[in-house]
Protein backbone atom coordinates (compact mmCIF):
# COMPACT_ATOMS: atom_id res chain seq x y z
CA UNK A 1 0.00 0.00 0.00
CA UNK A 2 1.39 3.20 -0.79
CA UNK A 3 2.16 6.01 1.78
CA UNK A 4 -0.42 8.12 0.31
CA UNK A 5 -3.35 5.24 1.22
CA UNK A 6 -2.15 4.90 4.91
CA UNK A 7 -4.49 5.74 7.41
CA UNK A 8 -3.27 8.86 9.40
CA UNK A 9 -4.04 10.81 12.16
CA UNK A 10 -6.25 14.69 11.80
CA UNK A 11 -3.81 17.50 12.90
CA UNK A 12 -5.70 19.07 15.50
CA UNK A 13 -3.64 22.19 16.84
CA UNK A 14 0.07 22.77 16.56
CA UNK A 15 2.47 24.57 19.00
CA UNK A 16 5.42 26.45 17.55
CA UNK A 17 8.95 27.84 19.39
CA UNK A 18 11.33 29.93 18.18
CA UNK A 19 13.55 27.06 19.63
CA UNK A 20 14.11 23.15 19.45
CA UNK A 21 12.27 21.20 21.65
CA UNK A 22 13.80 18.59 23.35
CA UNK A 23 11.26 17.00 25.37
CA UNK A 24 7.53 17.36 26.21
CA UNK A 25 4.73 15.73 28.86
CA UNK A 26 1.14 16.01 28.87
CA UNK A 27 -1.19 16.45 31.76
CA UNK A 28 -2.72 12.75 33.25
CA UNK A 29 -6.09 14.01 33.29
CA UNK A 30 -6.07 17.83 31.64
CA UNK A 31 -5.26 19.35 28.55
CA UNK A 32 -2.18 20.81 29.17
CA UNK A 33 1.28 19.94 28.08
CA UNK A 34 4.55 21.01 29.09
CA UNK A 35 7.15 21.56 26.65
CA UNK A 36 10.99 21.73 27.69
CA UNK A 37 13.31 23.76 24.47
CA UNK A 38 17.12 23.39 23.81
CA UNK A 39 17.79 26.75 26.07
CA UNK A 40 15.91 25.51 29.32
CA UNK A 41 13.07 27.53 28.64
CA UNK A 42 9.84 25.22 29.93
CA UNK A 43 6.63 26.26 28.53
CA UNK A 44 3.10 25.01 30.20
CA UNK A 45 -0.18 25.57 27.18
CA UNK A 46 -3.59 24.29 27.50
CA UNK A 47 -4.53 23.43 24.44
CA UNK A 48 -8.19 24.24 24.68
CA UNK A 49 -10.45 26.94 22.63
CA UNK A 50 -11.46 28.30 26.11
CA UNK A 51 -10.26 28.61 29.13
CA UNK A 52 -12.73 27.58 30.97
CA UNK A 53 -14.04 24.69 29.02
CA UNK A 54 -15.59 21.72 30.96
CA UNK A 55 -12.09 19.43 30.45
CA UNK A 56 -13.57 16.36 31.73
CA UNK A 57 -12.42 13.63 29.05
CA UNK A 58 -15.56 11.42 29.77
CA UNK A 59 -17.86 14.18 28.08
CA UNK A 60 -19.19 13.20 24.89
CA UNK A 61 -16.99 14.40 21.60
CA UNK A 62 -19.04 17.79 20.88
CA UNK A 63 -17.35 18.86 24.21
CA UNK A 64 -13.68 18.18 22.96
CA UNK A 65 -11.06 20.13 24.52
CA UNK A 66 -8.97 20.37 21.45
CA UNK A 67 -10.45 22.96 19.09
CA UNK A 68 -7.14 24.21 17.35
CA UNK A 69 -6.78 27.00 19.60
CA UNK A 70 -4.35 27.16 22.50
CA UNK A 71 -3.68 29.08 25.77
CA UNK A 72 -0.31 29.75 27.18
CA UNK A 73 -0.47 29.01 30.91
CA UNK A 74 3.55 30.07 31.59
CA UNK A 75 6.87 30.24 30.66
CA UNK A 76 10.40 30.77 32.48
CA UNK A 77 13.76 29.87 31.97
CA UNK A 78 13.87 26.80 34.03
CA UNK A 79 17.75 25.15 33.71
CA UNK A 80 20.79 26.64 32.98
CA UNK A 81 21.40 25.03 29.41
CA UNK A 82 19.03 22.48 27.69
CA UNK A 83 15.84 21.02 29.87
CA UNK A 84 16.61 17.29 29.14
CA UNK A 85 13.72 15.72 30.78
CA UNK A 86 10.12 17.11 31.76
CA UNK A 87 7.23 15.02 33.63
CA UNK A 88 4.17 15.26 35.54
CA UNK A 89 3.47 13.31 38.06
CA UNK A 90 1.20 10.27 37.88
CA UNK A 91 -1.81 12.83 39.40
CA UNK A 92 -0.72 15.62 37.71
CA UNK A 93 0.22 17.66 41.18
CA UNK A 94 3.57 18.15 40.57
CA UNK A 95 5.48 18.98 36.99
CA UNK A 96 9.75 17.88 37.28
CA UNK A 97 11.93 18.82 35.26
CA UNK A 98 15.93 18.14 35.02
CA UNK A 99 18.67 20.14 32.98
CA UNK A 100 21.85 19.99 31.22
CA UNK A 101 22.63 22.06 34.47
CA UNK A 102 21.81 18.87 36.70
CA UNK A 103 19.16 20.12 39.08
CA UNK A 104 16.40 18.58 39.44
CA UNK A 105 13.33 20.98 40.15
CA UNK A 106 9.51 19.77 41.38
CA UNK A 107 7.12 22.78 40.51
CA UNK A 108 3.42 23.76 40.34
CA UNK A 109 2.03 22.94 36.70
CA UNK A 110 -0.83 25.33 37.68
CA UNK A 111 1.72 28.79 38.34
CA UNK A 112 5.09 27.49 37.64
CA UNK A 113 6.22 28.52 40.62
CA UNK A 114 9.09 26.18 42.12
CA UNK A 115 8.53 24.00 45.45
CA UNK A 116 11.76 21.94 45.82
CA UNK A 117 14.73 20.92 43.71
CA UNK A 118 17.70 18.87 44.97
CA UNK A 119 20.83 20.34 46.48
CA UNK A 120 23.43 17.34 46.13
CA UNK A 121 24.88 16.82 43.04
CA UNK A 122 24.68 14.31 39.83
CA UNK A 123 27.64 12.14 39.36
CA UNK A 124 27.06 13.13 35.73
CA UNK A 125 24.47 15.48 33.32
CA UNK A 126 21.07 13.98 33.36
CA UNK A 127 20.04 12.04 30.58
CA UNK A 128 15.60 11.03 31.60
CA UNK A 129 13.80 11.19 33.67
CA UNK A 130 10.49 9.49 34.85
CA UNK A 131 7.99 9.96 38.01
CA UNK A 132 6.07 7.31 39.94
CA UNK A 133 3.50 8.58 42.95
CA UNK A 134 6.74 7.94 45.35
CA UNK A 135 9.83 8.43 43.50
CA UNK A 136 11.20 10.38 40.75
CA UNK A 137 14.11 8.48 38.53
CA UNK A 138 16.96 10.17 37.01
CA UNK A 139 19.11 8.79 33.94
CA UNK A 140 22.39 9.74 34.21
CA UNK A 141 25.26 10.23 30.94
CA UNK A 142 27.66 7.75 33.03
CA UNK A 143 25.04 4.54 33.41
CA UNK A 144 24.16 5.70 36.83
CA UNK A 145 20.64 5.96 38.47
CA UNK A 146 19.79 8.23 40.71
CA UNK A 147 16.25 8.04 42.57
CA UNK A 148 14.69 10.77 44.82
CA UNK A 149 11.64 10.25 47.41
CA UNK A 150 9.14 12.26 45.79
CA UNK A 151 8.64 13.75 49.69
CA UNK A 152 12.66 15.29 49.67
CA UNK A 153 14.03 15.70 46.73
CA UNK A 154 17.02 17.56 48.42
CA UNK A 155 19.35 13.94 48.06
CA UNK A 156 18.83 10.83 46.22
CA UNK A 157 17.04 8.10 48.94
CA UNK A 158 18.98 5.50 46.33
CA UNK A 159 21.70 5.51 44.03
CA UNK A 160 22.88 2.43 41.42
CA UNK A 161 26.65 3.17 40.11
CA UNK A 162 27.18 2.12 35.94
CA UNK A 163 23.59 0.05 35.31
CA UNK A 164 24.77 0.69 32.15
CA UNK A 165 28.06 1.22 30.39
CA UNK A 166 26.92 4.21 28.75
CA UNK A 167 24.03 6.86 28.84
CA UNK A 168 21.06 6.04 30.02
CA UNK A 169 18.39 6.20 27.12
CA UNK A 170 15.31 5.42 29.26
CA UNK A 171 13.43 3.73 32.55
CA UNK A 172 10.12 2.98 32.86
CA UNK A 173 7.94 1.95 36.08
CA UNK A 174 6.85 -1.69 36.15
CA UNK A 175 3.21 -1.48 38.06
CA UNK A 176 3.00 -4.92 37.26
CA UNK A 177 5.06 -6.33 40.51
CA UNK A 178 2.62 -4.75 42.70
CA UNK A 179 4.48 -1.97 44.56
CA UNK A 180 5.91 1.41 43.09
CA UNK A 181 9.40 -0.06 43.74
CA UNK A 182 10.59 -1.43 40.39
CA UNK A 183 11.60 -0.26 36.63
CA UNK A 184 13.13 -1.51 33.70
CA UNK A 185 16.13 0.62 32.14
CA UNK A 186 17.78 1.08 28.77
CA UNK A 187 21.15 2.12 27.68
CA UNK A 188 23.45 1.08 25.21
CA UNK A 189 22.63 -2.59 24.15
CA UNK A 190 20.89 -3.81 27.16
CA UNK A 191 18.01 -3.45 29.18
CA UNK A 192 17.57 -4.03 33.47
CA UNK A 193 15.25 -4.54 35.48
CA UNK A 194 15.92 -2.98 38.95
CA UNK A 195 14.45 -3.11 42.67
CA UNK A 196 14.70 0.26 44.68
CA UNK A 197 15.02 -1.98 47.57
CA UNK A 198 17.36 -4.48 46.21
CA UNK A 199 19.16 -3.51 42.95
CA UNK A 200 19.88 -4.92 40.01
CA UNK A 201 17.66 -8.35 39.82
CA UNK A 202 18.19 -8.71 35.71
CA UNK A 203 20.42 -7.66 32.99
CA UNK A 204 19.21 -8.68 29.49
CA UNK A 205 21.77 -10.41 26.80
CA UNK A 206 23.64 -8.39 24.60
CA UNK A 207 21.00 -7.05 22.02
CA UNK A 208 23.43 -6.44 19.19
CA UNK A 209 21.36 -3.15 18.35
CA UNK A 210 20.67 0.17 20.60
CA UNK A 211 18.01 0.66 22.69
CA UNK A 212 16.85 3.72 22.53
CA UNK A 213 13.66 3.83 24.38
CA UNK A 214 11.14 2.05 26.34
CA UNK A 215 7.60 1.84 28.10
CA UNK A 216 5.35 -1.06 29.11
CA UNK A 217 1.92 -1.96 27.67
CA UNK A 218 -0.63 -3.34 29.71
CA UNK A 219 -3.59 -5.41 29.16
CA UNK A 220 -7.13 -3.79 29.86
CA UNK A 221 -7.98 -5.92 32.83
CA UNK A 222 -4.70 -4.19 34.74
CA UNK A 223 -5.99 -1.80 37.38
CA UNK A 224 -3.87 0.64 39.34
CA UNK A 225 -4.98 3.15 41.21
CA UNK A 226 -2.04 6.15 41.96
CA UNK A 227 -4.12 7.69 44.09
CA UNK A 228 -4.52 4.81 46.54
CA UNK A 229 -0.68 4.95 48.15
CA UNK A 230 -0.39 4.04 51.95
CA UNK A 231 2.07 6.17 53.92
CA UNK A 232 5.03 3.59 53.48
CA UNK A 233 4.36 4.25 49.54
CA UNK A 234 3.94 0.92 48.80
CA UNK A 235 0.67 0.00 46.33
CA UNK A 236 -2.35 -1.92 46.37
CA UNK A 237 -1.77 -5.18 44.28
CA UNK A 238 -3.54 -4.78 40.65
CA UNK A 239 -6.05 -7.32 40.23
CA UNK A 240 -6.59 -9.39 36.62
CA UNK A 241 -10.59 -9.52 36.70
CA UNK A 242 -10.55 -11.86 33.69
CA UNK A 243 -8.22 -14.76 35.44
CA UNK A 244 -8.75 -16.70 38.73
CA UNK A 245 -12.06 -15.54 39.58
CA UNK A 246 -10.98 -11.89 40.60
CA UNK A 247 -8.50 -13.06 43.17
CA UNK A 248 -4.94 -11.72 43.16
CA UNK A 249 -3.00 -12.21 40.28
CA UNK A 250 0.08 -11.11 38.51
CA UNK A 251 -1.17 -9.97 34.83
CA UNK A 252 0.96 -10.80 31.45
CA UNK A 253 2.46 -7.33 30.33
CA UNK A 254 4.25 -6.46 27.37
CA UNK A 255 7.46 -4.35 27.41
CA UNK A 256 8.08 -2.53 23.98
CA UNK A 257 11.31 -1.16 23.73
CA UNK A 258 12.80 1.07 20.37
CA UNK A 259 15.56 0.35 18.63
CA UNK A 260 18.23 2.23 16.32
CA UNK A 261 17.98 0.21 13.77
CA UNK A 262 14.26 1.39 13.37
CA UNK A 263 12.74 -1.96 14.73
CA UNK A 264 9.74 -2.45 17.71
CA UNK A 265 11.23 -5.24 20.29
CA UNK A 266 8.54 -6.86 22.40
CA UNK A 267 9.65 -8.62 25.66
CA UNK A 268 6.44 -10.44 26.86
CA UNK A 269 5.96 -13.66 30.06
CA UNK A 270 8.21 -11.95 33.27
CA UNK A 271 11.44 -12.41 30.40
CA UNK A 272 14.17 -9.99 30.91
CA UNK A 273 16.78 -12.03 29.23
CA UNK A 274 16.54 -11.34 26.14
CA UNK A 275 13.25 -9.84 23.30
CA UNK A 276 10.89 -12.75 22.16
CA UNK A 277 9.39 -10.29 19.11
CA UNK A 278 10.13 -8.17 16.87
CA UNK A 279 9.00 -5.95 14.01
CA UNK A 280 10.61 -3.39 11.46
CA UNK A 281 9.07 -0.05 11.78
CA UNK A 282 11.70 2.37 9.76
CA UNK A 283 14.97 2.73 8.40
CA UNK A 284 15.54 5.50 10.83
CA UNK A 285 15.87 4.85 14.87
CA UNK A 286 12.94 4.73 17.37
CA UNK A 287 13.69 7.65 19.51
CA UNK A 288 10.27 7.42 21.70
CA UNK A 289 7.38 5.11 22.43
CA UNK A 290 4.73 5.51 24.63
CA UNK A 291 1.43 2.98 25.61
CA UNK A 292 -1.89 3.75 24.20
CA UNK A 293 -5.27 2.41 25.34
CA UNK A 294 -6.03 -0.76 24.44
CA UNK A 295 -2.92 -2.56 24.73
CA UNK A 296 -1.32 0.05 21.79
CA UNK A 297 2.16 1.73 21.77
CA UNK A 298 3.50 5.00 19.77
CA UNK A 299 6.20 4.90 18.04
CA UNK A 300 8.49 7.87 16.81
CA UNK A 301 11.20 7.85 15.00
CA UNK A 302 13.99 10.34 13.43
CA UNK A 303 12.01 10.19 9.96
CA UNK A 304 9.55 12.46 11.30
CA UNK A 305 7.03 9.74 11.43
CA UNK A 306 4.94 8.26 14.36
CA UNK A 307 2.61 5.14 14.10
CA UNK A 308 0.07 3.27 16.76
CA UNK A 309 1.05 -0.02 16.38
CA UNK A 310 -1.11 -2.73 18.10
CA UNK A 311 1.00 -4.95 20.54
CA UNK A 312 -1.14 -7.91 20.23
CA UNK A 313 -0.23 -8.70 16.59
CA UNK A 314 2.90 -6.18 15.81
CA UNK A 315 1.71 -4.00 13.29
CA UNK A 316 1.37 -0.49 12.45
CA UNK A 317 -2.73 1.22 12.13
CA UNK A 318 -2.08 4.16 11.86
CA UNK A 319 0.81 6.73 10.70
CA UNK A 320 0.90 10.40 12.02
CA UNK A 321 3.29 12.26 9.81
CA UNK A 322 4.97 14.89 12.52
CA UNK A 323 8.05 16.34 9.92
CA UNK A 324 11.31 18.31 10.89
CA UNK A 325 14.43 17.07 10.22
CA UNK A 326 14.95 16.34 14.04
CA UNK A 327 12.32 14.02 14.10
CA UNK A 328 10.38 13.01 16.83
CA UNK A 329 11.50 13.31 20.28
CA UNK A 330 8.59 12.71 22.39
CA UNK A 331 5.17 10.98 22.04
CA UNK A 332 2.51 10.21 24.52
CA UNK A 333 -1.76 10.25 24.85
CA UNK A 334 -4.16 12.53 27.03
CA UNK A 335 -6.87 11.56 28.61
CA UNK A 336 -9.33 11.93 25.51
CA UNK A 337 -7.18 9.65 23.14
CA UNK A 338 -5.39 12.55 21.55
CA UNK A 339 -2.00 12.15 20.27
CA UNK A 340 0.88 14.27 21.13
CA UNK A 341 4.07 14.59 19.66
CA UNK A 342 6.92 17.05 19.94
CA UNK A 343 10.01 17.64 17.56
CA UNK A 344 12.14 19.99 15.72
CA UNK A 345 10.04 23.05 16.74
CA UNK A 346 6.85 22.11 17.18
CA UNK A 347 4.48 19.84 19.33
CA UNK A 348 1.14 18.81 17.76
CA UNK A 349 -2.09 17.53 18.77
CA UNK A 350 -3.22 14.73 16.38
CA UNK A 351 -6.86 13.35 16.61
CA UNK A 352 -6.86 9.20 16.72
CA UNK A 353 -10.03 8.30 14.35
CA UNK A 354 -12.13 5.29 15.61
CA UNK A 355 -11.71 3.33 12.57
CA UNK A 356 -8.30 2.67 13.86
CA UNK A 357 -10.21 -0.19 15.98
CA UNK A 358 -11.09 -1.89 12.61
CA UNK A 359 -8.52 -1.09 10.17
CA UNK A 360 -4.95 -2.41 9.19
CA UNK A 361 -3.17 -2.01 6.70
CA UNK A 362 0.61 -3.03 5.60
CA UNK A 363 3.12 -0.54 4.31
CA UNK A 364 6.83 -1.08 5.13
CA UNK A 365 6.03 -2.14 8.33
CA UNK A 366 5.98 -5.92 9.06
CA UNK A 367 6.17 -8.48 11.79
CA UNK A 368 8.60 -10.83 11.49
CA UNK A 369 6.58 -13.94 12.18
CA UNK A 370 4.17 -13.62 9.47
CA UNK A 371 1.55 -16.61 9.84
CA UNK A 372 1.04 -18.99 6.96
CA UNK A 373 -2.39 -17.41 6.32
CA UNK A 374 -3.77 -13.58 7.03
CA UNK A 375 -7.06 -13.12 7.95
CA UNK A 376 -8.67 -13.52 4.46
CA UNK A 377 -12.00 -12.24 3.09
CA UNK A 378 -14.16 -15.05 2.81
CA UNK A 379 -17.23 -13.51 1.53
CA UNK A 380 -19.04 -16.05 -1.27
CA UNK A 381 -19.35 -12.70 -3.49
CA UNK A 382 -15.44 -13.18 -4.47
CA UNK A 383 -14.57 -15.10 -7.65
CA UNK A 384 -12.00 -18.07 -7.70
CA UNK A 385 -9.57 -15.36 -10.10
CA UNK A 386 -10.11 -13.02 -7.09
CA UNK A 387 -9.62 -15.67 -4.16
CA UNK A 388 -5.20 -16.34 -6.23
CA UNK A 389 -4.98 -12.98 -6.39
CA UNK A 390 -5.16 -12.05 -2.66
CA UNK A 391 -3.10 -15.44 -2.09
CA UNK A 392 -0.58 -13.97 -4.83
CA UNK A 393 -0.46 -10.70 -2.91
CA UNK A 394 0.40 -12.23 0.54
CA UNK A 395 3.20 -14.23 -0.55
CA UNK A 396 4.69 -11.09 -2.14
CA UNK A 397 4.20 -9.20 1.42
CA UNK A 398 5.76 -12.16 3.06
CA UNK A 399 8.73 -12.21 0.45
CA UNK A 400 9.67 -9.14 0.65
CA UNK A 401 9.50 -9.08 4.70
CA UNK A 402 11.97 -11.97 4.34
CA UNK A 403 14.16 -10.53 2.00
CA UNK A 404 13.98 -7.23 3.93
CA UNK A 405 14.85 -8.46 6.51
CA UNK A 406 17.30 -10.80 5.74
CA UNK A 407 19.50 -7.77 4.63
CA UNK A 408 19.00 -5.75 7.61
CA UNK A 409 20.50 -8.75 9.30
CA UNK A 410 23.63 -8.99 6.74
CA UNK A 411 24.14 -5.55 6.82
CA UNK A 412 23.32 -4.34 10.35
CA UNK A 413 23.85 -0.65 9.77
CA UNK A 414 25.69 1.28 12.97
CA UNK A 415 22.62 3.75 13.81
CA UNK A 416 23.46 7.31 15.58
CA UNK A 417 20.84 7.68 18.40
CA UNK A 418 18.83 11.10 17.32
CA UNK A 419 19.71 12.32 21.11
CA UNK A 420 20.85 16.28 20.51
CA UNK A 421 20.21 16.22 24.45
CA UNK A 422 23.11 15.74 25.16
CA UNK A 423 24.51 18.97 23.99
Amino acid sequence: MARGDIPRGKLRTTLAFDDPVFCASVHPSEAVVATGLGTGHVFVHRYAGDANEDNDPSDDEEHSPVTGEQIQLWKTRRHKGSCRSVAFDELGQYLYSVGSDSVLKQASPNTGKVIAKNSSSLPSAPTCLTTTQTHVALGTETGTIQLYDTRDLTKPSHEFIDVHDDYVTSITQLAQYQNTYQFISTGETFAARLDIRKGVLEKSEDQEDEILCSCVSYPSSFEYDPYNVSSDHSMPHPLDTNRNGGKNKRVQVTAVMGMATGVLTFWTKDNWSDQQNRAILSTDSIDCIAEYPGEKVLAGSADGLMRLVDVKRRKSIKLFEHGGDDGVVSVASDAWGRVVSAGGETVKVWDVDEEVENKSYKDSDTSEEEKDSDEADTDDSDSDDDKKKKKKTKKRKRGKAKQRLAQLSAKRPSVKPNFSGLD
